[in-house]
């Protein structure tokens, strides 16, 4: 999966979902990307004491190579002029490359699901088992108790400024408002994740495309 995080001038935002889905989707859907969406920032359920960027677009590939594969570094290399225009004006851009890791949760519905929950963060070596073992044995059973929680994918981080990506995905945001969440949120083994200035928030689809 490949996710961009950016923050845009207020004059350019309605143009930005224009762009995206008449140019940037159709393109990469057209050289194999299985779907794309992008997202508004929902300020309420930002974690960080800075906020993160107001816009997500995530896009789904079968495999890590497509990201790599000559259409899809040809279509980085040749942007028209629309394309490096919304570029140059991004501010705070973060751009991850993205690598599954399994296991996951999953109900097998394709494409984006209308909101998501995510969490960029650093683990050091020391940390690294422990919390392997506890979302495996713990975080992944307690979030398939979540019912509007559809999916979880975990993902390594082959290029971005973090190590480890949680990709949580629901059909109805007010779940981390429960009990339930706020335990799994709540564990000690969250103390030592390296979760700094804009990490774990959630987001609302506005457009996308499978």
């Amino acid at each position: 999966m490949l996710a961009m995080f950016v923050n845009l001038d207020p004059r350019w935002r309605d143009d930005f979902r224009i762009w995206l889905k008449e140019d940037m989707f159709s393109a990469r859907m057209n050289i194999g990307f299985n779907a794309c969406a992008s997202y508004d920032l929902l300020p309420e359920t930002n974690a960080a004491k800075i906020p993160n960027p107001a816009f997500l677009t995530v896009y789904e590939t079968a495999s890590l190579g497509i990201l790599y594969s000559e259409p899809y570094q040809a279509l980085r290399r040749k942007r028209d002029t629309k394309d490096a225009a919304f570029h140059q004006r991004f501010l705070d851009a973060e751009r991850y490359t993205l690598s599954w890791v399994g296991p996951e949760l999953s109900a097998g519905t394709p494409g984006f699901l209308p909101f998501v929950y995510v969490d960029r963060f650093d683990l050091t070596t020391k940390n690294l088992q422990n919390f392997n073992q506890w979302f495996i044995d713990e975080y992944l059973p307690g979030c398939e108790e979540i019912e509007s929680l559809v999916r979880l994918r975990r993902y390594t981080i082959i290029e971005g400024n973090r190590r480890v990506f949680l990709f949580h995905e629901f059909d109805d945001i007010s779940a981390i408002n429960d009990k339930a969440w706020n335990t799994l949120r709540g564990n000690e083994v969250w103390k030592n994740v390296a979760i700094d200035q804009g990490s774990s928030a959630a987001y609302r689809r506005v457009i996308s495309e499978n």
